[in-house]
């Protein structure tokens, strides 16, 4: 078997003197899409940073496509990981062409020029992303929904082994949040391994091979989502009461979380 694209081995991270993660380990292959789920707090976002190498573990190591992430210089874990943060904030006015085109510069030499593919790479970010009729729109114009997409185009326009995406449908309406899950989905089967933060549940269920269930820093399950989405583990990470059934349109769990009230008759 060959290794995984992505390798986590008793990861922990202690910022502040507070530790945010605890001897967690997890991996993702090639064509596999893993979903990171938790509550607010779980350390989904600072596990994505500590594998791109943004924050440094206090012991244990994060391996992408063969290389150790802290042995490698910002360039050239570019060329091996690229991020969809949660945050939407583009500085200055460039425009969306040239905030997308920044996705290939850890490919392009210092004093060198974008080649062919470079240019392919892009165009063929903005189209899949829709973004071509905003292709020469200042991105600081856009909307914060335009602007995650402009992320996500830079972001498959970088075109590295490993994908991270950090709540990327949480500034989306619905129907551009199912198309950008569509389209990592559709990334991820055409030879890419990507691990993504997901707040929906029906969400992670829908599109993810496997999941990881992050509180308090640590995994309290990993799996399939119909193995992982039960109303005990639910119970155990969200501290709430659900209904776990099977969507007969898209034959995953589903989701339904209760209120502790009764409802009156």
């Amino acid at each position: 078997m060959s290794n995984p694209v992505l390798a986590v081995d008793d990861l922990s991270v202690d910022l502040g003197g507070t530790e945010i993660l605890s001897d967690v380990s997890m991996t993702a292959e090639t064509g596999e899409l893993v979903g990171l789920i938790g509550p607010n707090g779980a350390g989904k976002t600072t596990l994505l940073r500590a594998i791109r190498g943004s924050v440094q573990p206090t012991r244990g190591t994060v391996t992408v496509d063969g290389q150790r992430v802290d042995g490698l210089s910002a360039r050239e874990i570019g060329r091996l990981v690229a991020t969809v943060p949660q945050e939407t904030r583009l500085s200055f006015s460039f425009s969306v062409e040239q905030a997308v085109a920044m996705g290939r510069n850890p490919h392009i030499s210092r004093f060198g020029t974008a080649s062919e593919t470079d240019r392919k790479l892009v165009a063929d970010a903005i189209a899949e992303t829709e973004l071509s009729t905003f292709r020469e729109r200042p991105v600081t114009d856009l909307s914060g929904g335009e602007r995650q997409r402009v992320l996500l185009a830079r972001a498959l326009a970088q075109d590295t082994p490993l994908l991270l995406l950090d709540e990327p449908t949480a500034n989306l309406d619905i129907n551009h949040a199912i198309k950008t899950l569509d389209l990592v989905r559709s990334t991820v089967d055409d030879g890419t391994a990507a691990v993504a933060a997901i707040h929906d549940l029906n969400h992670a269920a829908r599109y993810c091979d496997r999941l990881v269930v992050l509180a308090d820093g640590a995994i309290v399950a990993a799996g399939s989502p119909t193995s992982v989405l039960t109303e005990e583990t639910l119970k155990q990470a969200f501290d709430a009461r659900t209904v776990v059934s099977e969507d007969t349109t898209t034959e995953s769990p589903r989701v339904t979380a209760l209120s502790d009230n009764p409802v009156d008759d």
